[in-house]
């Protein structure tokens, strides 16, 4: 189920998009609309509400909708964002946070659909569990949680954002659980998730969480390529 938050202080707007949602009902989704940035920042402070996709229009008083996306950036890393936008101007300000897509206005059934489709097949792509053993118990960690996993012998360390885990897995056994879509290998021992890549500056891949691995020349070209791909299907 995608959980969607709309922020936008045009009721007519509102409507429009209400009435376009309403025609997609035969897809798995639900929506809670906010007519002002402050209201959608409490609801979220008090209430930890937690969404997947959020539509802003990107001129509202008090708060753009740009603004308002870098304070949800704050405490949602992976949040994706669509600015509403009726000034062909804004197109490329929007890409200042890391933005899914942008709509123009008038909203209308067509646009709307094609956003939340990719917002699906994107969701579905980066969402998945992966399951591992290690000893006699079985875990499983979603894959978007994962940084990088490690080969150290017959043993993988798989480093996620909160914690490391150790498991007896194959290099082939691990990707037959990983999207390559998502994931690529950077050394023959590394395996990190495009994700979470930060940078990649010379021959290191910066992750998220400020740590440097090496790549390898013979990788370090396929890893800039992908990365592009993946970033485009952000955005």
């Amino acid at each position: 189920m995608l959980k969607i938050a709309i922020c936008d202080d045009s009721r007519i707007d509102i409507e429009r998009m209400e009435a376009a949602l309403d025609e997609l009902n035969r897809y798995q989704f639900e929506y809670d609309v906010y007519f002002s940035a402050e209201e959608l920042l409490e609801c979220i402070d008090l209430h930890r509400e937690n969404y997947q996709l959020y539509i802003f229009d990107i001129e509202m008083p008090d708060m753009t909708g740009l603004e308002l996306a870098k304070e949800v950036r704050k405490s949602d890393s992976k949040a994706l964002f669509v600015f509403l936008t009726g000034h062909a101007q804004y197109v490329m300000d929007v890409f200042s946070v890391i933005t899914f897509d942008y709509i123009s206005k008038p909203v209308t059934t067509e646009k709307l659909e094609s956003v939340l489709l990719r917002a699906m097949k994107y969701l579905e792509m980066v969402k998945k569990d992966f399951v591992f053993h290690f000893r006699k118990d079985q875990f499983g960690v979603s894959c978007d949680d994962i940084l990088y996993i490690e080969k150290k012998g017959r043993q993988a360390v798989i480093h996620t954002i909160t914690e490391n885990f150790q498991t007896n897995m194959t290099v082939s056994e691990i990707w037959e659980q990983l999207d390559n879509r998502v994931f690529i290998h950077i050394r023959m021992s590394y395996i990190i998730n495009m994700e979470h890549l930060h940078a990649i500056g010379g021959d290191e891949a910066v992750m998220d969480n400020g740590e440097r691995l090496l790549v390898a020349r013979t990788h370090k070209q396929e890893l800039k390529e992908k990365h592009m791909e993946f970033m485009r299907r952000m955005i």
